[in-house]
């Protein structure tokens, strides 16, 4: 077991400057954080004082779990049992540490987040899984400079990047903390949702001419994601509200390419995660319950059609070149 009282011995040389500690679990598992950093990002509540509740309402360890195989599968990339791994923007680590340790039993974790509460939640599953040897907490900046040079095997990040006020700044720090021939794994948002949009516009619209209107609350989220969708699709940067925004991107493939080539990457590759043939029903059922919390509110048989209408108009191989959602696979020359 380690000592509570020091950062464990292998994450001291994985990591830039001094670490104190944040706080303690009721299990007795430390959460860190670097000393002195300074950093220009910030945390909605959501994050902190809610962060229970967006723990539970966000865990998917074992969709994420395939995601990563499939990721790996399809890049051909393998790792050894026991990888130095750094998880920018782990949360409670539920999507990204818990299946990283499932895929990689030995492997030694920085799991990193500005919410020093969704951390605490982490922990406390390491007690639990007897896994708090493994990995180190630490309360940090995914955009910062704080991970040692060349010093990780593998960078991940489970939904970060389009959280960030700067995008790039985040892949810097994934290649900078990388070993060359390391590989970054990050799992986003793409443009491809301008189909979603375009598809509950056209439900909204039609819902005003039906003698038995939408729901309420139905017509709010189909509102309200598609208003998300249009904001976060080419965003101002320079717009006050813009730092306001938890989720700020929707990333093209072109961008990502370019940034990642000009920080230095030496591949990029996109591994879609969103072909199948009733993608935009299935998405559309999921957003739907997330955004009302309601597991028995249901969009009605006409408006589902109009959803099928669209992914019966897109072929699979047009929906994984409008993606949704992919894994980023870049490798460090």
């Amino acid at each position: 077991m380690q000592d509570l009282e020091a950062p464990p011995s292998w994450c001291r040389a994985l990591l830039r400057g001094k670490m104190s500690t944040v706080g303690r679990t009721a299990s007795g598992v430390t959460v860190w954080s670097i000393e002195d950093q300074i950093s220009t990002a910030t945390v909605s509540d959501q994050f902190r004082l809610n962060a229970a509740d967006y723990h539970q309402r966000y865990a998917a360890s074992d969709h994420f779990e395939g995601l990563f195989r499939q990721a790996l599968q399809a890049t051909g990339l393998s790792f050894g049992a026991a990888p130095t791994i750094l998880d920018l923007g782990s949360g409670s680590g539920v999507n990204s540490v818990i299946p990283c340790l499932r895929l990689f039993p030995g492997a030694k974790v920085v799991a990193t987040d500005l919410s020093g509460e969704l951390l605490g939640l982490l922990a406390e599953a390491l007690f639990i899984m007897d896994a708090q040897d493994q990995v180190a907490p630490v309360v940090m900046d995914a955009m910062g400079d704080h991970a040692a040079r060349n010093a990780f095997d593998l960078v991940t990040g489970a939904a970060i990047l389009h959280h960030l006020l700067s995008p790039d700044q985040g892949l810097r720090a994934a290649f900078r903390a990388l070993k060359p021939g390391g590989t970054a794994i990050f799992f986003e948002p793409f443009d491809g949702y301008a189909m979603i949009g375009l598809a509950y516009r056209r439900i909204l619209s039609e819902g005003r001419m039906r003698p038995r209107p939408l729901d309420s609350r139905l017509e709010g989220a189909l509102a309200a994601i598609s208003a998300d969708i249009t904001a976060r699709t080419q965003p101002d940067r320079n717009d006050p509200a813009f730092a306001m925004m938890d989720d700020k991107w929707l990333f093209s493939q072109e961008r990502i390419v370019k940034i990642s080539r000009e920080i230095g990457f030496a591949s990029v590759d996109f591994v879609p995660q969103n072909d199948h043939v009733s993608l935009y029903r299935d998405t559309a059922q999921v957003q739907m319950r997330l955004a009302t919390g309601l597991d028995d509110l249901q969009l009605p048989d006409w408006a589902v059609d109009i959803l099928d209408e669209f992914d019966a108009a897109l072929p699979m191989a047009a929906k994984r070149r409008v993606m949704l959602e992919s894994a980023i696979v870049l490798t460090k020359g």
